[in-house]
C-alpha cells in the first residue's frame, strides 16, 4: 500500500502544487479542499486509485471530524500531514490608527492560520500515531518571525503565523517522545491568489522544495529530531 498523506487547502495554489508532486512521486493523496478547481478534476482523472478529494474546511469542527473519519475508513494509518490551509485577508496598507479590530477578517484569519492546524492535527492525531511517518509540517511564513520582523503593518497575518510558530514548537514537545517529526516551513513569497503576480517564486518550485525537506526527514535516523524546527522550502533555518 502506497505511504499516505493528508493535504489541507490543496485546491489552489501551494496545496494543488504539493498534491501534484506527491501523486506524481506515488503517494495516496488526501486533497482535503474548501473550494474546487480543474486542476484537481484532472488529477482525480489521472490518479484514480490514488487520490481522494476531502471535503475540509479547517475553521469548521464537524468538517474536519467528518474529513477524519473518511480518511480513516480509506487507509488504516496516516504518515504525513502538511497544514497547508491559510489566508491573508486584511488590507496590507492600512496602518494602526485606521485598523478596524472588529473586521471579521482579522478574526478569520487567526482561525484559519492558526485554530485550523491544531484542530486538523488533533483530528487526525489517532491516524498519523498508527503511521511509520509521523510528520506534521505546518506551511507558515516568515511573516511570523518575531526576531527577524520588519513589518510596520499585516497585524492579523504575522500574528496568526507567529502563534503557528508557536504551536509547532508546543507540538515539538508534546509529540516527539512519540516519534513524531513536527516543522514549519516558510514556502518563499508565491505566485499565488496570496502571493499576487509580482511574487518571485512558482507555487511547484516551493513544492519541490517542501516535498524535498519531507522525504529527507523521512530518510532521517534520528539526529535531525528537534533541530531546525523552523526553515524555509529550501531547508535553510529561520529565527524564531
Amino acid at each position: 500500500m502506497a505511504d499516505s498523506v493528508l493535504i489541507t487547502g490543496a485546491g489552489r495554489g501551494l496545496g494543488l502544487s504539493l498534491t501534484g508532486r506527491f501523486l506524481t512521486a506515488g503517494y495516496r493523496v488526501f486533497a482535503g479542499i474548501n473550494q474546487t478547481c480543474s486542476l484537481i478534476k484532472e488529477y482525480q482523472e489521472h490518479y484514480r486509485e490514488l487520490l481522494s478529494v476531502i471535503p475540509l474546511n479547517v475553521i469548521d469542527m464537524d468538517s474536519v471530524r467528518t474529513a477524519a473519519e473518511e480518511v480513516s475508513q480509506a487507509v488504516p494509518a496516516l504518515e504525513i500531514l502538511i497544514n497547508n490551509a491559510g489566508v491573508h485577508l486584511e488590507n496590507k496598507a492600512v496602518p494602526l490608527p485606521e485598523l478596524d479590530l472588529e473586521d471579521r477578517h482579522l478574526q478569520k484569519t487567526m482561525e484559519i492560520n492558526a485554530f485550523g492546524p491544531l484542530r486538523v492535527t488533533q483530528r487526525f492525531l489517532p491516524l498519523l500515531e498508527k503511521g511509520q511517518g509521523k510528520i506534521i509540517v505546518n506551511i507558515s511564513s516568515e511573516a511570523g518571525s518575531i526576531g527577524d520582523c520588519w513589518r510596520t503593518q499585516e497585524y492579523a497575518y504575522c500574528m496568526s503565523k507567529a502563534a503557528l510558530n508557536m504551536q509547532t514548537r508546543i507540538l515539538h514537545n508534546y509529540l516527539s517522545p512519540r516519534g513524531f517529526r513536527v516543522k514549519a516551513v516558510h514556502p518563499g513569497w508565491l505566485r499565488t491568489d496570496m502571493g499576487g503576480r509580482e511574487a518571485t517564486l512558482a507555487p511547484d518550485e516551493s513544492a519541490e522544495g517542501i516535498f524535498k525537506i519531507i522525504e529527507n526527514i523521512r530518510k532521517d535516523s534520528g539526529e535531525e529530531n528537534g533541530q531546525r524546527l523552523y526553515v524555509d522550502y529550501q531547508g535553510k533555518e529561520l529565527r524564531w
